[in-house]
């Protein structure tokens, strides 16, 4: 992380705690009745900021797969004659397969 994404964080964090801070002590001003009021109004706020945000995280998510949902394959050679394929779960091991040794 580095020192400006650190402030970046710490700032946020010391403007939340003013803010709720503030918030309290503005709903102690106010009393019991009018601050259950306007806290259920801004818990719906904030509820209505969280279903946008997780749906335009679920979009975006979507849009980074990749189109073609076909078969997986991979493949890896090494060694003499040696060739390591995967392809849709299965694994085909060629010859001459040499572990540990040169």
């Amino acid at each position: 992380m580095t020192s400006q994404s650190k402030a970046w964080l710490w700032g946020t964090a010391v403007l939340a705690g003013l803010a709720m801070i503030g918030l309290g002590a503005y709903f102690v001003h106010v009393g019991l009745d009018k601050s259950n009021t306007i806290s259920g109004i801004l818990g719906l706020f904030v509820s209505i900021a969280g279903l946008a945000i997780s749906v335009f995280s679920t979009i975006q998510g979507r849009a980074a797969l990749p189109a073609s949902r076909g078969q997986i394959r991979m493949s890896q050679q090494s060694g003499n004659n040696s060739t390591n394929i995967q392809s849709g779960g299965n694994m085909q091991i060629g010859d001459n397969n040499k572990f540990g040794s040169k």
